[in-house]
């Protein structure tokens, strides 16, 4: 049996954008092209990285999230989705992603928040 916990986010060399996975059935790919700037908030207990691209802000919440800094300003990252805390060890050095939360940046009439999609593993 297995016992590594599942990957959180993927790096490689080649990807032209990253696909942020909301659930199983939807996901969305934000060319690195569009990816405006990163901010990254630790504290004691838990990391909080906020993505932003011309259209769409990526906030995530969890673990270890410097090193996802790292790839996107690399242009490696390629993948993200938020997995069960049940899945995080708490000795793990891998980065882990307990919530990821999507949010439109254009403007929509009746709507000037945009739309806003949250993904909690």
């Amino acid at each position: 049996m297995d016992s590594k916990p599942p990957e959180c986010f993927g790096c490689d060399p080649r990807a032209r954008g990253v696909r942020v996975d909301l659930s199983p059935q939807k996901s969305i790919v934000l060319p690195h092209e569009h990816f405006v700037y990163a901010e990254f908030m630790a504290d004691e207990q838990i990391d909080l990285l906020k993505l932003v691209f011309v259209t769409h802000e990526v906030i995530l919440t969890g673990y270890l999230l410097r090193r996802v800094e790292t790839a996107i300003l690399n242009r490696d990252l390629s993948w993200l989705c938020a997995r069960p805390e049940n899945f995080h060890q708490q000795t793990s050095d891998r980065p882990f992603i307990k919530k990821l939360a999507l949010r439109n940046l254009e403007q929509v009439k009746g709507a000037p928040e945009g739309d806003s999609k949250v993904s909690e593993g």
